[in-house]
Parts: structure tokens; sequence; C-alpha cells
């Protein structure tokens, strides 16, 4: 059996460009990410992304897009 850590949303982006950010910033700091609706909105280009960290990475990757 392999451990599992939780993923939990940290932020939402509203439109492709601040994806691009948001990706940016959480991978220069060596932050893994999944996004949740990204199919979505690059289809319709409409809708919201959610971005998942795993837990213990939750506060950092917080902190570091509060500004966004």
């Amino acid at each position: 059996m392999s451990y599992r850590e939780p993923l939990v949303t940290v932020i939402t982006a509203t439109n492709p460009g601040l994806l691009a950010v948001i990706k940016s910033v959480l991978d220069d700091a060596e932050i893994p990410c999944i996004t949740r609706g990204e199919g979505f909105q690059t289809l319709y280009a409409a809708g919201h992304v959610d971005v998942l960290v795993f837990e213990s990475d939750a506060e950092q990757a917080r902190a570091l897009l509060k500004d966004l």
C-alpha cells in the first residue's frame, strides 16, 4: 500500500493568462500542482480552473499566490 497525501485547492484561475502565471510561480518554487477544469476552459474559453497542491505544500503555495 502506498501513502497518498491529500490534494487541496489553493487558488482558482479565471482566465488562461492567470493560470499560466500561477503554474510558473509554483514551478519556480518547486511545488507540484495539478489543475481541475483546464480542458473545459480551453475548449469553451470560459469557466474556472482549480489549482491543487499537496496538503503539505498548501500554506507555502497560498503565501506565494496571495497577491495574484
